[in-house]
């Protein structure tokens, strides 16, 4: 039993495959994917045109002749487009039927022909059961066609490429360097003092310094301090050297053990004068060097002085007096300033026995190659006299045959 469409068209016969034009009607059969929805049962679409449908599935031969709102769903990455048309079921055979839509000019119908038309244009494609995207900017062959890129825009391009790459590598070393004054960097709390190296006088009690005389030969009066239990202390200069202040002068109050008068010879290089912590002296004796900033933004390394001992008593708090030497000449102008001190780990000392060990095969390696150059030229040498051997005889024969030609 045939049916007609709503257009008066004769319907296809049963099992028809899509075509690109429907011999049925003006109206294309397209093979866009798409599911259709009738009474809660799921279709597969075969073929969809603006006015009908073909489908495929498990169909129940109730259906046949009647009427239903439908649900053409359609699948694109991410998201659905459901239409509801009204349509006539058309029951061809248990596995196939038709749609055909009682009014194709409905509310669906700008949204279908939009979906139809731009698959036919291409601007559409099917991956599977789903619908995707197509490039509008297509050559033929599937090829999109590259735009010429003028000189300037080359140049515009390039330069901002080594932008970008300068800007990478400067982050890179910015991150580098905050890891390492993180994790590697330990500041000291007490500054350090530019002082002229030699001997510290410093105050024995706590009290007033109430006499200071620089220019005091050996022997002489020194400096005196006024204690806070009454008593005067006066102190005499040891040798005949230089004393200069160390941010003192008559009048100011003086704590135990701290630093009054700096003695030196006239020519004595200028050193740094530190507390150093006592957890940190193993680090600074395993780095050998201590980092020195001076308030004039002058940053050297300096190495503990030779004749600095370790206390045998104390806590990891207790602070040590010591003198570093730098490792450049200090200018005079900088005697009397303070510097910020700092240590800095190594931060392959973990793996430094892994590194030595590796070193240490490197150097075996090297010895055992030396020790087998001589065999290895030896060798080398024979193999070339007996090739040499080989090519004159094999020479000598194809003389002996061209001869016997001739």
């Amino acid at each position: 039993m045939s049916q007609t469409s709503p257009t008066g068209t004769a319907a296809p016969p049963a099992g028809a495959a899509p075509a690109p034009h429907h011999s049925g009607n003006e109206y294309p059969l397209l093979d866009i994917p798409f599911n259709a929805v009738i009474d809660g049962r799921r279709y597969a679409g075969e073929g969809l045109s603006l006015v009908e449908a073909r489908l495929s599935g498990l169909v129940d031969r109730s259906l046949h002749g009647t009427e239903h709102v439908v649900r053409l769903v359609f699948e694109f990455p991410g998201f659905q487009l459901v239409l509801t048309p009204d349509a006539r079921v058309s029951v061809e055979d248990s596995t196939t039927a038709a749609l055909y839509f009682t009014n194709p000019t409905g509310e669906h119908h700008a949204q279908l022909r939009k979906v139809l038309n731009d698959y036919i244009s291409g601007d559409l494609t099917s991956a599977g059961a789903l619908i995707r995207s197509g490039s509008l900017a297509q050559g033929r062959g599937g090829k999109p066609a590259a735009p010429r890129r003028g000189v300037l825009q080359r140049l515009r391009t390039g330069i901002a490429s080594v932008g970008v790459l300068a800007l990478t590598v400067a982050l890179l070393l910015f991150a580098v360097a905050l890891v390492q004054a993180r994790l590697f960097t330990t500041d000291i709390a007490t500054p350090g003092r530019v002082v002229p190296q030699g001997q510290t006088m410093r105050a024995t009690a706590d009290g007033q310094l109430s006499f200071l005389d620089t220019g005091a030969g050996q022997g002489e009066v020194l400096y005196a301090v006024d204690t806070t239990g009454g008593e005067t202390l006066s102190v005499a200069m040891p040798c005949d050297c230089t004393a200069t202040p160390v941010s003192v002068a008559e009048g100011s109050t003086v704590l135990a053990g701290e630093p009054v008068v700096a003695l030196s010879e006239g020519d004595a290089p200028l050193v740094i004068e530190a507390r150093l912590p006592q957890g940190l002296l193993f680090e600074i004796q395993r780095t050998g060097t201590v980092d020195v900033a001076l308030p004039g933004g002058q940053d050297f390394e300096a190495r503990l002085d030779d004749t600095f001992r370790v206390p045998g008593t104390g806590s990891a708090g207790d602070a040590v007096e010591a003198t570093l030497v730098p490792a450049i000449d200090l200018a005079p102008g900088t005697e009397g300033q303070v510097a910020a001190l700092s240590v800095t780990r190594d931060a392959f000392a973990p793996i430094a026995p892994v590194l030595e060990a590796g070193r240490a095969i490197a150097a075996q390696g090297e010895r055992l190659f030396d020790a087998a150059a001589p065999a290895i030229a030896d060798a080398r040498d024979r193999v070339t006299a007996l090739w040499g051997r080989a090519s004159g005889a094999d020479l000598s024969s194809n003389d002996i045959q061209s001869g016997e030609d001739q």
